[in-house]
C-alpha cells in the first residue's frame, strides 16, 4: 500500500471527470492519511509474564480518504474512515481472547477486528444569491458562544451536523439557516481506536442575521435550540430529538465597528435558558445563563494593542451531554495561552462562572520581523463544581513576555510567563506556574537548517482536601532539515505529574523518541516514528481534551492527488 501510495504521490493534484454527463469536467481531488501503529501495552498477564511479556501488544492501521468533486458552483464531499487491530487477540485454554476489542455490541460490522465506515458526506450548491448544502455541514455563530460545531483536528475533534444548511444573500444582509443530527466521528485518526461505540444524535438547529454597513458598524442576531439524547434513547430512532422537548435555547447579539477611529471593536452577549432539568444549576435550580465577550484592538505607533474582556454565568452546562463524548457544541474565548493548560487551568477554562479580562501589546521594532509582545490577564473564578480543586473562589493572574521573528532564515517564538491562582481562603494558598516553551529555527549551509524546541513548566498546587503533588515538565526537540524534503527528529519528554495516565520508556518519568519524515513532493508526506510520548490535557480554540500517550512505533502517509 505505501508503495502505491508512492506512486499516486508523484503525480499529486487534482484531475478532470471525462464524459458527457451531470459532473463531466469536474475536478477531482482525493487526500489519504494511512497509519500503521505498534502499541506496547504495559499489561502482563497473570501466570503467563515471563512466557509472554508481550502478548497484549498489538497494532492498529487506520486510513482516511477525502473525496472532494468540484464543477462550477457544485462540490460534492465525502470522508471513508477504516480501522482496522492485528495482533489483538490470542488462545488461552483453547478458547479465543481478545486484548483489545475493536468496537462494542452496538456497532454492526462483518469483521471481528475492523470497521469501515462513511463518516462524512455532504453537497453544496452555490448560486447568485443562495448557497444551500445538505449532508454534513459545520456551523459557527459569532464567536461560537452560542454555536461551535468546526472541525478541530487539533484535539482529533471532527464532530459534523448531519442535515442542511442555507446562506440567503439579499443586499447587505446575509441569512444562515442550520438544522441536523450530530454526526462525531467514530474512528480517530491520531489517537487510538479501541471499543469504539454509537454516539449518540443530538438536534441542534440555528439561525443568523447579519446586518453589513450600517455605517460603520456589523450588527448580527442569532438564535439556536438543542435537544440532547438521554441513554435510555438508545435504539430510538434519532429524528425524535425534533418531536421531543427542547433542552436549551439560545439567543445572542453581535456587534462589529472594523476601523472606526482607527480602532477594532467587537461584543457580543448571549442568553441562555435550560428547559432541560440537567442543564440547570444543581443547587439552585436556576434555568438561565449568559455569556459575553468584547475586544478592542489599537494601534498607535509601533505599537498593536488588544483588549479584551468575558463574563460567563452557567453557559458551560450547554456542554453537559457532549463533554464527556469528547467535543463541544459551544464556546466562549477563553483568553488563556492554551500550550500551558494544566489539570488546574482546565478548570477555569470550563468554568460555570468566570469573568476576566486580558491585555496584550505587540511592539514592531526596526529590526526586521522581531516582535516582542507583553500581556497580563486578570479572571475571577466563583466555580467550585466540576474539576474544581479549591474549595473557595479564586483570583487568577497570568503575565506572560515573548518576542517572535517569522517569515526569515533565521526564525524563533519564545514565550515565558507566570499564573497565580489566589484561594480566598488563606489556608487553601494558592496554584502557582511558571512556563517557557520556544522554538529556534535556522540555517547551517545552503541545504541543512536546525532547528531546536523546548517547553518547560512548574506547577505548585495550593492546598487542597485531596492534595496533590508539585511537578515539573520538560519537552525537547532537535530537527534536522534536509533541503526541506527529509527532516530527522529526536524528542525527549519528562515529566513527574502523578495525575497523567501514562509512563515513559526510558523510565517511569522520561520518555524518548525519533522521527524522520520524507516529504517526496509538496502535497506528500511519508514519516516513520518510533518511541513514546506522556499523556495530558490539550486543548484548542477553547476546548480541552485528555489525550493519551503512546508507547510505540508509528508508519504514517498522508498525499493528495
Amino acid at each position: 500500500m505505501i508503495v502505491a501510495a508512492l506512486i499516486f504521490a508523484g503525480t499529486a493534484g487534482a484531475v478532470e471527470l471525462e464524459g458527457d454527463g451531470l459532473l463531466a469536467g469536474a475536478s477531482v481531488q482525493t487526500t489519504n492519511e494511512l497509519h500503521i501503529r505498534y502499541y506496547r501495552m504495559a499489561r502482563p498477564e497473570p501466570g503467563f509474564e515471563a512466557q509472554f511479556p508481550n502478548l497484549h501488544d498489538y497494532v492498529e492501521q487506520v486510513d482516511r480518504i477525502n473525496l472532494l468533486i468540484s464543477k462550477d458552483s457544485l462540490t460534492i464531499g465525502a470522508t471513508v474512515d477504516q480501522v482496522a487491530l492485528f495482533s489483538n487477540r490470542y488462545i488461552l485454554d483453547g478458547e479465543m481472547m481478545h486484548s483489545w476489542p475493536l468496537y462494542q455490541d452496538d456497532v454492526l460490522s462483518p469483521f471481528d477486528d475492523a470497521l469501515v465506515r462513511l463518516e462524512k458526506l455532504y453537497v453544496q450548491r452555490r448560486f447568485s444569491a443562495v448557497e444551500l448544502a445538505a449532508g454534513d455541514v459545520y456551523a459557527s455563530f459569532g464567536r461560537g458562544i452560542a454555536l461551535n460545531i468546526v472541525k478541530n483536528t487539533d484535539v482529533d475533534v471532527d464532530t459534523s451536523l448531519r442535515g442542511a444548511k442555507a446562506v440567503v444573500r439579499a443586499g447587505q444582509s446575509d441569512l444562515s439557516f442550520v438544522t441536523g443530527l450530530s454526526n462525531p466521528q467514530w474512528i480517530s485518526v491520531t489517537n487510538a481506536n479501541l471499543s469504539i461505540n454509537q454516539d449518540p444524535r443530538h438536534m441542534v438547529s440555528g439561525a443568523r442575521w447579519e446586518r453589513f454597513g450600517l455605517g460603520p458598524v456589523n450588527a448580527g442576531a442569532h438564535a439556536v435550540v438543542y435537544r440532547f439524547a438521554r441513554q435510555e434513547d438508545e435504539g430510538k430512532p434519532s429524528l425524535l430529538r425534533y418531536e421531543e422537548p427542547l433542552d436549551a435555547q439560545v439567543a445572542g447579539l453581535t456587534l462589529e465597528a472594523p476601523g472606526m477611529g482607527g480602532l477594532d471593536l467587537y461584543a457580543e452577549a448571549d442568553y441562555f435558558r435550560y428547559p432541560g432539568a440537567e442543564l440547570r444549576d444543581p443547587e439552585t435550580g436556576a434555568d438561565d445563563a449568559y455569556a459575553a465577550y468584547a475586544s478592542v484592538a489599537a494601534y498607535p505607533g509601533r505599537l498593536a494593542l488588544l483588549l479584551e474582556g468575558r463574563a460567563s454565568k452557567d453557559s458551560e452546562r450547554i456542554n453537559t451531554f457532549t463533554t464527556p463524548e469528547g467535543w463541544e457544541v459551544a464556546t466562549i474565548p477563553t483568553l488563556e495561552y492554551e500550550r500551558v493548560i494544566t489539570e488546574d487551568g482546565a478548570a477555569a477554562v470550563n468554568s460555570n462562572d468566570l469573568t476576566g479580562a486580558r491585555l496584550r501589546a505587540d511592539l514592531r521594532t526596526k529590526w526586521e520581523g522581531v516582535v516582542p509582545y507583553a500581556s497580563v490577564a486578570a479572571f475571577r473564578d466563583e466555580d467550585l463544581g466540576g474539576v474544581h480543586f479549591n474549595t473557595s473562589p479564586e483570583t487568577i493572574g497570568h503575565a506572560m513576555l515573548g518576542v517572535s521573528r517569522l517569515g526569515h532564515e533565521l526564525l524563533f517564538r519564545l514565550n515565558a510567563g507566570y499564573r497565580q491562582d489566589v484561594r480566598d481562603e488563606a489556608a487553601e494558598g494558592a496554584d502557582e506556574l511558571l512556563h517557557f516553551d520556544g522554538d529556534v529555527h535556522f540555517p547551517l549551509s545552503e541545504h541543512l537548517a536546525l532547528e531546536l524546541a523546548s517547553d518547560a513548566k512548574r506547577f505548585s498546587w495550593g492546598n487542597n482536601l485531596s492534595q496533590q503533588t508539585d511537578f515539573g515538565e520538560l519537552s525537547n526537540s532537535v530537527s534536522v532539515y534536509y533541503k526541506e524534503k527529509l527532516i530527522g527528529i529526536l524528542y525527549q519528554d519528562w515529566s513527574d505529574n502523578e495525575l497523567i495516565q501514562s509512563e515513559g520508556n526510558l523510565s517511569k518519568d522520561v520518555y524518548g523518541a525519533a522521527e524522520i519524515r520524507y516529504k517526496p513532493n509538496s502535497s506528500s508526506t511519508l514519516a516513520l516514528f518510533y518511541g513514546a510520548y506522556k499523556a495530558g490535557i490539550r486543548c484548542s480554540g477553547g476546548q480541552c481534551r485528555q489525550l493519551p500517550g503512546f508507547d510505540g512505533g508509528r508508519l504514517s502517509f498522508q498525499t493528495t492527488f
